[in-house]
């Protein structure tokens, strides 16, 4: 059964689909970008986007029994959203870098709302589920 576009909720694993279209963006960014760039500025930023996905998939798949397991959760969503924000200091050396010469590239300033857009989404949906758990496994056993 559908449900209604408009009855439509967030869905608890959003930051995980996020995580996937970030990294799928980045790929095809990356894959457009001039390939001198490859070895310093886009294998890097590449790097930074799949581990971002990485360590949300790695923090969905820990189910806490005790706060420890807790914290281990807390850890790999903590390295997902520092990877995200070093993500943004290398796609504005991206962009300043193509800017230099232009020619040939003009879907780059489509591309960067878009990661920018990703980004402030991400940011968010892992800043939710922090707060979801922190409130969700608050009894749980040493």
């Amino acid at each position: 059964m559908s449900v209604y576009k408009s009855k439509r909720g967030e869905s608890s694993v959003q930051f995980i689909e996020t995580a996937r279209q970030l990294e799928a963006h980045t790929f095809a960014c990356c894959m457009k970008a001039p390939k001198r760039y490859e070895r310093f500025l886009t294998g890097r930023i590449m790097e930074l986007s799949s581990e971002v996905h990485d360590r949300v998939r790695a923090a969905n798949n820990i189910w806490p029994t005790n706060r420890h397991e807790v914290q281990l959760r807390r850890d790999e969503l903590m390295r997902a959203n520092n990877a995200l924000q070093n993500l943004s200091p290398k796609l504005q050396l991206l962009y300043d870098s193509i800017l230099q010469n232009p020619e040939g590239y003009g879907w780059i300033h489509k591309a960067m709302q878009r990661w920018g857009d990703l980004i402030c989404e991400e940011a968010k949906l892992i800043a939710a589920v922090k707060k979801n758990d922190r409130q969700r496994y608050k009894d749980l056993p040493e």
